[in-house]
């Protein structure tokens, strides 16, 4: 089996076995290990995934799960849907699971939504709290089709509120790509200067020969950005930026750089492909720009890698982000000493504003996330509101609005619980209707009194939440589940409602990491095997990467039975061994 989770987590071909390098590699290591074949390690690779599977699938369907969908088109043109799982243990431990890689017919949203579905129907998983998605009108389609079809089922949680979460880092992306464009010119000049040095060998030596030169670390090499993710643009500058005088030699030195330069390419200019002379090489004008750029970008990147995080919540972090982002635009745009930034922050705030200009028309579960964070509460509510420009009132009516709408939750959390005791609490009466003693009559009405009072006592856990001591801004071993999991005996019902607020994903980077694999994935080794033998390769490989997880499953009546009869069995045993003494 440890062959078989090497060749999974390595994402190795299945013959690697049958080489005979590998073979004798391991017959030197140990001549008794019988190597199993190809065919065996397949088989072998199949059992794991059910057997994952199987365990995985048993807690999952008791749970309320926030999802990440996304779609994948590959080189041989064929489309792919991955679906992670994001939820949190007992312990209050955040996981993630990839528990789909498959085909999938087009990227139309009713394809989608059906494909979404059947997946959820095959894991059994009906309770979903949140999908979160990127703003492609398909993905509107599809969580709409599953908003209704968890209607119908009765599974939807208040009507779907918090089912439809936008990807936050996907919309940030787009913010920050509108923003590029006002230095198209300036970005693609330096991009071609990395190109030019990663070109050939010889150009790279004589770029580092130049660095030697200019007192410059010669094996720090500039990475060249892929065009399609902002941040690897950023860094590329960030780094370019640093070799600014070595370029410059480069083109004192090299008739071949200004060559490289004066070469015509194919571009596309207002929506067609022409035929125009490279851009560049960069003037000190486009360094300053691109610098300066690179440097206000900073916080959109920062941003970007802390909701990206997929083994801590990021949910909470949502609002202050995002307030930050807009003051940051805003100052930007309040700059007159710098008309290039000034024009590229008034890009941005256009897109911006298009999906967050109303903060006060957001999902309120972002809201709710930051309330749920016991050293801020409301407080950093009121504050990021202030600093939006916020009237006294409107802040009041709005952390007014929070609290009622986690005042909402948790009441459907706890009409849950209170339902299944009023069952039972009627069974126990509807037994002692027969019963006419003073005693026993006056023992029933102690014990309503008593849940009455556990019901007020409940029923107050928000108020008191809020009333409670924040805690420590000033704690740098402050972590917010393992707050929640100590505190969850004075908070019962509302830790259940942080838990779940806490594994929404504020990015669908997780099923962003799945696509990554996809280049390797679907290689002629892998283009052989059946989809459903890809699947398992790609979901057993995440699977056995994550943290093992912690669930306490509520036992079935014929599980309670099966164990009183064990323990009167056990009794009788002692008792006839009690006897023979």
């Amino acid at each position: 089996m440890k062959c078989v989770k090497w060749i999974i987590k390595g994402e190795l071909p299945f013959r690697i076995v049958d080489q005979p390098d590998f073979r004798a590699f391991i017959s030197d290591l140990q001549p008794k290990y019988k190597i199993p074949n190809r065919k065996k390690i397949a088989m072998e690779v199949w059992d794991l995934f059910c057997e994952e599977k199987a365990k995985i699938k048993s807690v999952l369907g008791d749970l309320r799960v926030s999802i990440t969908p996304d779609t994948w088109t590959s080189i041989q043109n064929i489309n792919y849907m991955v679906v992670t799982a994001h939820f949190i243990d007992m312990e209050f431990k955040l996981h993630k699971r990839v528990i789909n890689f498959s085909k999938i017919t087009s990227h139309k949203g009713d394809d989608i939504g059906r494909c979404l579905e059947e997946k959820l129907n095959e894991w059994g998983i009906s309770k979903v709290f949140s999908i979160a998605v990127d703003n492609a009108s398909s993905n509107d389609v599809a969580v709409e089709y599953m908003k209704k079809k968890l209607k119908n089922h009765d599974d939807l949680f208040l009507d779907g509120y918090h089912l439809h979460m936008r990807c936050t880092c996907h919309i940030i992306n787009l913010i920050v790509k509108d923003g590029m464009k006002e230095l198209v010119d300036s970005i693609e000049g330096i991009r071609n200067c990395v190109k030019y040095i990663h070109s050939s060998s010889a150009r790279l030596d004589k770029f580092r020969d130049c660095a030697v030169l200019e007192k410059k670390d010669k094996m720090t090499t500039v990475p060249l950005d892929v065009v399609t993710r902002w941040n690897a643009t950023y860094s590329m500058l960030h780094s370019a930026y640093k070799y600014k005088d070595v370029f410059a030699r480069l083109g004192e030195d090299s008739t071949q750089f200004h060559a490289y330069f004066c070469e015509e390419v194919m571009r596309e200019v207002d929506g067609k492909k022409v035929k125009v002379k490279r851009v560049g090489p960069p003037e000190e004008e486009d360094w300053g720009k691109a610098m300066g750029f690179a440097h206000f970008l900073k916080k959109f990147y920062d941003v970007t890698i802390k909701l990206s995080a997929t083994k801590s919540p990021t949910s909470h972090l949502v609002l202050r982000s995002l307030v930050n982002l807009k003051l940051e635009i805003d100052r930007k745009i309040g700059d007159s000493k710098d008309p290039i930034l000034q024009s590229v922050a008034k890009s941005m705030k256009v897109k911006f504003d298009k999906y967050w200009g109303a903060f006060d028309k957001m999902n309120l579960v972002v809201f709710v996330a930051q309330a749920l964070d016991p050293r801020y509460k409301l407080q950093m509510i009121e504050i990021h509101l202030e600093d939006l420009g916020f009237t006294s009132v409107q802040v009041e009516a709005m952390k007014s609005e929070v609290k009622g709408h986690l005042n909402k939750m948790y009441d459907a959390y706890k009409a849950k619980n209170v339902d299944q005791s009023c069952v039972e609490v009627q069974m126990e009466e509807d037994d002692d209707d027969d019963v006419d003693d003073m005693e026993a009559r006056a023992e029933r009405k102690l014990n309503k009194q008593r849940r009455e009072a556990k019901l007020k006592e409940i029923a107050n856990e928000v108020d008191k939440y809020f009333n409670d001591a924040y805690e420590s801004t000033r704690n740098d071993e402050f972590h917010l589940l393992d707050w929640w999991r100590v505190n969850s005996g004075n908070y019962p019902t509302l830790a259940k409602v942080a838990r779940d607020v806490f594994a929404i994903p504020s990015s669908t980077v997780a099923s962003e990491n799945a696509f990554s694999l996809g280049g390797r994935v679907v290689d002629p080794f892998r283009a052989s095997l059946t989809p459903r033998m890809v699947e398992a390769l790609v979901c057993t490989s995440d699977w056995l990467r994550g943290e093992e997880f912690q669930f306490y499953k509520e036992p079935t009546d014929e599980e309670l039975e099966f164990y009183k009869e064990l323990e009167e069995l056990e009794q009788s045993k002692w008792l006839t061994f009690l006897s023979n003494l």
